[in-house]
């Protein structure tokens, strides 16, 4: 049974919270407030859904299984951090204090291709749960930690490759308006413009 001690805590949310796992610091464990909760089931539905393909999605954050805990069953998942071990910043926190705009812009390029690419299946784009990861000194990418899937009863964009690809640029040109309306000041009009899925 795994210890979680108050210094491992890593935040809490309006469904789980989250600890460093004791043993592997790469990873982290999370604690539902309510075992049957729904953004969780959501979120395995989606990643079942995937099958082998799911290893081959760098957006989305690894899985490992469940442990028991002292507060009850942990759900262990990767925790994202840069390459030098510290915690990775959101991509809210890269637009609200960008402080390198040609980065910042390259890494928007970066996660539209990717994003597409994987046709990834969001229930939001919520920024705060995107994680700008460093993966050495000058490159990083996005990783997708929390609001993963869809609610829909029969989601057949799971299946069907032109309906996933629209799911996924509807949801890629609500987190682009969210951008050029909120955080006009940290990416230039000329990026935005680039980064309209059509």
């Amino acid at each position: 049974m795994l210890k979680l001690k108050e210094e491992q805590f890593l935040g809490d949310g309006n469904h789980k919270k989250v600890y460093i796992h004791p043993e592997d610091e790469h990873k982290c464990v999370k604690l539902l407030f309510t075992p049957d909760d729904p953004d969780m089931k959501r979120e395995f539905r989606y990643r079942r859904s995937l099958g082998k393909r799911e290893g081959q999605m760098p957006l989305l954050t690894k899985y490992y299984g469940t442990e028991e805990t002292d507060q009850g069953l942990g759900y262990v998942f990767e925790r994202v951090v840069d390459y030098d071990g510290s915690v990775s910043r959101t991509l809210l926190s890269e637009l609200e204090n960008p402080t390198d705009r040609a980065r910042l812009e390259q890494i928007l390029r970066d996660f539209h291709q990717e994003f597409m690419r994987e046709r990834f299946a969001p229930a939001g784009v919520d920024p705060d749960n995107f994680l700008v990861q460093r993966i050495s000194a000058t490159e990083s990418r996005v990783r997708i930690i929390d609001n993963i899937g869809t609610s829909a009863k029969f989601p057949l964009e799971y299946y069907v490759g032109f309906l996933a690809k629209k799911r996924a640029q509807k949801y890629w040109n609500r987190l682009v308006g969210d951008i050029a309306r909120d955080f006009p000041h940290a990416v230039s009009k000329e990026c935005i413009e680039s980064l309209w899925e059509r």
